[in-house]
C-alpha cells in the first residue's frame, strides 16, 4: 500500500526541484513507470514474505526494522542537500497527523495481509483513492460532482464484491485490518497535500520514519526477547530493512522522471502480481467475484484519477 507512500523529487543544494529534466522527455516516462515498477515489485515482495514468516517473528519486530533500515538513506539525502536546518518542520501538527495516520496506516496494512489472502489484500487495497477523495471532501473542502460520487459508488460496490458477503465463511478480521489500513493510509495522503505546501518531503519521510522505529522499538525492547530470533528470521528482517530502504530510492527516481498522476495506472501491477504471488506459493483461490469487483475497483479509481487529473490542469 501501503508503499506507497511519498514521493522524493531530487533537489539542488539550495532544496528547489530541478527545473531541467533529467532525460529527453521521450525517455523520461519510460524511466519513471520503471523505477515505480520496482518500487511496486518491492513492496509486493515485502509483504509477501511478511505473510510466510507471520507464523515464526512478530510483526512488531518486522515493522521496527523496517523503520530503522530507512533512516540512514534518508538522513544522508537530506544531510547533502542541505545539512541538519534541511530537517526542520514547521507545521509539526500536520507532521504529527501523518506519522500517527502513516504508523496505523502501514501497521495494519501488513496486518491484513497475513489474514487476508494476499490476492484479495491488493485488490482491496485500491480503494485507496477512494477514500482519498472522500477525506479531502470532509477535510480539505473539495467540492465533488455528480460523476465522481459515481465513481466512488461504483468503487464501493467493487470492493463488497470482491469480499463477497454471501459466501460461507466471508468474515475476517483481516477485512477490518485492511479497512483501517486503508483509512489510516488516505488520511496521511491527505495530511501529506497540507505538507507539501510547506515543507520538503525529505525530511518529512524522514521524521515519519524516525517516529515509527522509536515506537516499534521501545515496544520491542520492553516486550520481546530479541535473543530468541533464529538466523534465519534475522536475515529475513535485514532483507526487509534493505527492500524497504530501495523501495524510497525508486520512488524518489520514479516521481523525478514523470507526475504521479501520469504513473497511477502502474500501482494496478499490483493486482496481477497478488494473484501470482497467490496462486504459487500460498494456494489461493481465485473466483468471478474478485475479477468483478477488480474491474470495478480499478475503473473507478482510474476514472477519480482522471477527474482529478482534468480538474488540476483547468
Amino acid at each position: 500500500m501501503v508503499g506507497h507512500l511519498e514521493a522524493l523529487h531530487l533537489l539542488n543544494a539550495s532544496g528547489e526541484k530541478l527545473k531541467e529534466p533529467l532525460v529527453s522527455s521521450r525517455d523520461s516516462y519510460f524511466l519513471g513507470a520503471l523505477f515505480l515498477f520496482l518500487e511496486i515489485v518491492l513492496g509486493t515482495s515485502i509483504v509477501a514474505i511478511i505473510k510466510y514468516f507471520s507464523s515464526e517473528v512478530s510483526l512488531s519486530v518486522v515493522l521496527m526494522f523496517r523503520y530503522l533500515f530507512c533512516l540512514p538513506i534518508l538522513l544522508i539525502i537530506g544531510l547533502k542537500i542541505g545539512s541538519t536546518h534541511y530537517f526542520k518542520i514547521k507545521n509539526k501538527k500536520a507532521m504529527s497527523l501523518r506519522s500517527v495516520a502513516g504508523l496505523l496506516g502501514l501497521s495494519f496494512w501488513y496486518l491484513s495481509v497475513i489474514h487476508l489472502d494476499i490476492s484479495k489484500a491488493l485488490a482491496l487495497s485500491q480503494v485507496m483513492p477512494i477514500f482519498i477523495c472522500m477525506l479531502s471532501i470532509l477535510f480539505l473542502g473539495e467540492k465533488v460532482g455528480i460523476l465522481r460520487w459515481s465513481a466512488i459508488l461504483v468503487g464501493l460496490s467493487g470492493a463488497i464484491t470482491i469480499i463477497n458477503p454471501d459466501a460461507e465463511g466471508w468474515y475476517s478480521q483481516g477485512l477490518l485490518y485492511i479497512f483501517l489500513g486503508t483509512l489510516f493510509a488516505s488520511i496521511m495522503f491527505v495530511s501529506l497535500r497540507r505538507l507539501a505546501m510547506t515543507e520538503n518531503p525529505v525530511a518529512t519521510a524522514f521524521w515519519y520514519n524516525l517516529f515509527g522505529s522509536i515506537v516499534f522499538s521501545i515496544y520491542c525492547i520492553s516486550t520481546i526477547t530479541l535473543s530468541n530470533i533464529s538466523p534465519e528470521i534475522w536475515t529475513m528482517l535485514f532483507i526487509i530493512g534493505v527492500m524497504a530502504s530501495a523501495q524510497q530510492i525508486f520512488m524518489a527516481l520514479s516521481h523525478t522522471y514523470a507526475s504521479a498522476s501520469s504513473l497511477a495506472p502502474i500501482h494496478y501491477t499490483t493486482i496481477p502480481m497478488g494473484v501470482l504471488i497467490g496462486l504459487l506459493v500460498f494456494n489461493e483461490k481465485i473466483d468471478l467475484n474478485f475479477l468483478i469487483g477488480t474491474f470495478l475497483v480499478v475503473g473507478s479509481t482510474l476514472f477519480i484519477l482522471y477527474r482529478e487529473q482534468k480538474k488540476s490542469s483547468s
